[in-house]
């Protein structure tokens, strides 16, 4: 949904040449194969005819935009702010049909968030796959990113610090408790891995990161690849606590 975005910071902050495209090329490829991943994940559990048919529909627009610009440099205004728009959509939709929260927007707000911070992941590691087979790439945008990521990660720890303490909820006894003291009694360990891989370790990762920027020329993989890694195993149990608490954290 969100990777397009980097499309065209790429062709504006590295000169253009053939390998820059190549590198384009490849992140066209792992946008389409996770929006094809996405739409067959639909269709696989039947999730609703509606919103299967609008994945089908934003899978045909990228695929669309991709080829278009496949060979051809891209424009400040381009239509991968449209598939950007189109996905975005059809996020809010399947958050609407699967999770049915109510208020919504707690969903749509941190699902938003955390599609920025997985997109952010993904493409630093694609970066550094990418470094180790063309050395003359210059990633001045690698800073921007690193500090942006920094930002998602921070607001999201004031959004779960406000839900752990500032929301009641009520135990299998009728007792309301605060988020926190229910995660104590009731889920002590994922509450602490959710902690520790979703928030805590992708900050220490990206804070190394910034203060050694360097490190963006060697030991760039394990940086990325750790991140990656802990930012998923603690997305998986964020979704847990959704689909099982009705938590947005």
């Amino acid at each position: 949904m969100f990777y397009p975005i980097f499309f065209t910071t790429i062709d504006r902050s590295i000169e253009n040449g053939k390998d820059v495209r190549r590198f384009l090329q490849l992140n066209y490829l792992l946008h389409l194969i996770a929006g094809c991943i996405s739409v067959l994940l639909f269709w696989i559990y039947s999730v609703n005819y509606p919103l299967q048919l609008s994945g089908i529909v934003y899978l045909i627009v990228i695929i669309v935009v991709v080829l278009y610009y496949w060979k051809s440099p891209i424009p400040r205004w381009n239509l991968f702010n449209a598939s950007v728009i189109f996905g975005v959509i059809v996020f809010i939709r399947s958050i609407r049909e699967i999770v049915q929260l109510t208020p919504l927007w707690p969903g749509v707000f941190i699902g938003l968030l955390s599609t920025g911070i997985i997109a952010i992941s993904a493409f630093l590691l694609v970066a550094s796959i990418w470094k180790k087979f063309d050395k003359n790439i210059n990633m001045s945008m690698a800073q921007s990113i690193l500090n942006t990521q920094i930002l998602f990660l921070g607001i999201r720890v004031v959004w779960d610090l406000v839900i752990l303490f500032n929301v009641k909820i009520e135990d299998q006894n009728g007792i309301l408790m605060s988020v926190y003291q229910f995660f104590m009694q009731n889920d002590i360990l994922y509450f602490l891995l959710s902690m520790f891989f979703g928030l805590i370790l992708p900050l220490i990762i990206v804070f190394i990161w910034v203060k050694q920027i360097k490190l963006f020329d060697n030991k760039i993989f394990f940086l990325s690849f750790s991140l990656l890694t802990s930012i998923l195993f603690g997305e998986f149990i964020f979704k847990y606590f959704l689909l099982q608490y009705g938590l947005v954290l």
